[in-house]
């Protein structure tokens, strides 16, 4: 079956070329556009419990094997963030169909978002450090599009500043991997493993100086300190229903980035000081990201810093796989179920967002007021979503939390976990906030009430998976342990890449200016 693993990218890419034909033509497109999603969801879901059953797929294309190949790789990491990324799409998409405005459909609104969709799958399923380079480009040329669709004076002010600072990070990814290939000879992920930490001296030392390069681009694109300025401008911007998108996926491609590169890959003499460092950032963003929620008074721009301030939990994760073998699982671990957690979560509450404003006219809190009244569901749903959000049992948000603090406790890492703490009961305040002004009192101007209930069936599909996700936590943390598990542990991942054996592989390689 592995030559199916290439669907996640060509299915995306064959339907934009498919919607933009259909252009002009609103009601083919949203059908064409839905099958697409949903058939491609209910394939990704196949190939998790393939992935689960069977062990590590692996597909090379372009008439050679691996290293050289292009490689596209699904390990259980790989299947758990496609399956999220089609069902959050999918899921997203639904929603838009009752905010979208015709004009916006016109401008391309659903190819582009097919095209975004295709960068983000990319991202996830790719094997290669220039094909991850590549993946990152087209996500963001979807990501340009579905921000400027519609084209309103606020819209275009916030895309360029958007793409002025992710043309800075690409180049400074391109530099990065020209920088790795020179270093290793090789740009296969497998292979960076395996060679990397055969590196001794100053070539193990030179790697880990390009690495700290990579760390500036992933963090920039997971919106980690001190690269997180661009952000909050820019998420709210986006049209209804696809900003839930952006949350949720878009900056947990930079961490799935972190996590693929500096646990799996990395691996030479002193590596560990690009982890030491993420730690230190964790806490950083964490506490910046939640001061920023606290000065805010208007619902997007909240939850946008709250984005932010919640990286800096996957990202404490990550920094914590430097602490030894038991804290490394259990850490590693706790980041894939929060991440998880997280996209589910923070799509919730976005989308819950839209429906607040389309009910109470404003997204400025000053202006909101008596959604309890005037629709106490939705009300209902952005109760359990901040709750998570927070932390609070029995939901998602409670054992990521949990499962995250304790392996920085046993880390000896008191200082974050102290972060995390505070910074945990501060998001509960912020989001009390919203409950206060938007839902709770008086409305102090006279609702718009507008139509809004069609709306509520897709976000309460997300609201009731981060309950399932506490209620039944077992078979999740199971399988972000399995994950974590084949991070930590490169050898499956290297078999099922660089065939008939990593070392077969290595042997074969060939010398380009004098490196192995």
């Amino acid at each position: 079956m592995n030559r199916w693993l290439i669907l996640p990218v060509l299915v995306p890419f064959l339907s934009a070329v498919l919607l933009a034909l259909l252009n002009g033509h609103p009601r083919l497109e949203r059908a064409v556009n839905l099958v697409s999603c949903a058939g491609l969801t209910v394939f990704v879901f196949w190939l998790l419990g393939h992935v689960d059953s069977h062990g590590i797929q692996a597909m090379v294309i372009g008439g050679w094997f691996a290293p050289w190949g292009i490689a596209f790789v699904a390990d259980r990491l790989a299947a758990i963030m496609l399956c999220l990324s089609m069902s959050v799409g999918t899921i997203v998409l639904v929603y838009t169909f009752f905010t979208v405005e015709p004009r916006q459909e016109r401008y391309f609104f659903h190819p582009l978002s097919q095209v975004l969709l295709l960068g983000v799958n990319w991202s996830f399923i790719t094997g290669d450090l220039f094909n991850l380079f590549v993946a990152y480009e087209v996500m963001l040329i979807g990501s340009y599009g579905v921000m400027m669709v519609g084209a309103s004076k606020q819209q275009v002010r916030q895309t360029m500043k958007y793409i002025a600072i992710n043309s800075i990070g690409s180049t400074l990814f391109v530099m990065a991997c020209g920088l790795v290939y020179a270093t290793l000879g090789t740009l296969n992920m497998a292979d960076i493993a395996l060679r990397s930490a055969q590196l001794e001296g100053e070539r193990a030392a030179l790697l880990t100086a390009v690495s700290m390069l990579l760390m500036v681009v992933f963090a920039l694109k997971a919106a980690a300190f001190p690269v997180f300025f661009w952000l909050p401008d820019s998420y709210p911007i986006v049209p209804a229903g696809m900003n839930g998108y952006f949350a949720g996926l878009l900056t947990k491609v930079g961490v799935y980035s972190l996590l693929r590169l500096f646990v799996l890959c990395f691996r030479q003499p002193g590596a560990e000081l690009v982890l030491e460092v993420l730690l230190v950032l964790s806490g950083l963003t964490m506490l910046f990201g939640v001061l920023g929620a606290l000065c805010q008074w208007e619902v997007r721009k909240i939850l946008s810093w709250h984005i932010i301030s919640q990286v800096g939990y996957m990202v404490m994760g990550i920094g914590l796989a430097a602490s030894g073998a038991d804290v490394a699982q259990a850490a590693v671990a706790a980041t894939i179920f929060y991440v998880v957690h997280h996209i589910v979560v923070k799509s919730s509450l976005f989308l819950i967002g839209g429906i607040a404003g389309r009910v109470s006219g404003s997204q400025e809190l000053s202006q909101m007021g008596g959604i309890v009244e005037l629709a106490p569901g939705v009300s209902i749903l952005f109760l359990v979503a901040a709750f998570s959000l927070a932390g609070m049992p029995p939901f998602s948000g409670f054992f990521a939390k949990f499962v995250l603090i304790r392996a920085g406790l046993a880390g000896g890492h008191g200082v974050v976990v102290l972060v995390a703490l505070v910074t945990s009961l501060l998001t509960l305040y912020s989001m009390s906030k919203i409950w206060n002004y938007a839902f709770w009192r008086a409305p102090s101007v006279a609702a718009a009430a507008g139509r809004y209930r069609a709306m509520m069936l897709p976000t309460a599909v997300l609201v009731l998976f981060t309950v399932l996700m506490g209620v039944v936590a077992e078979p999740f943390l199971r399988l972000a342990n399995d994950a974590a598990r084949d991070l930590l542990d490169p050898r499956a991942y290297q078999a099922a890449v660089l065939l008939p054996a990593p070392e077969l592989a290595a042997a074969h390689a060939p010398t380009l200016g004098g490196v192995p």
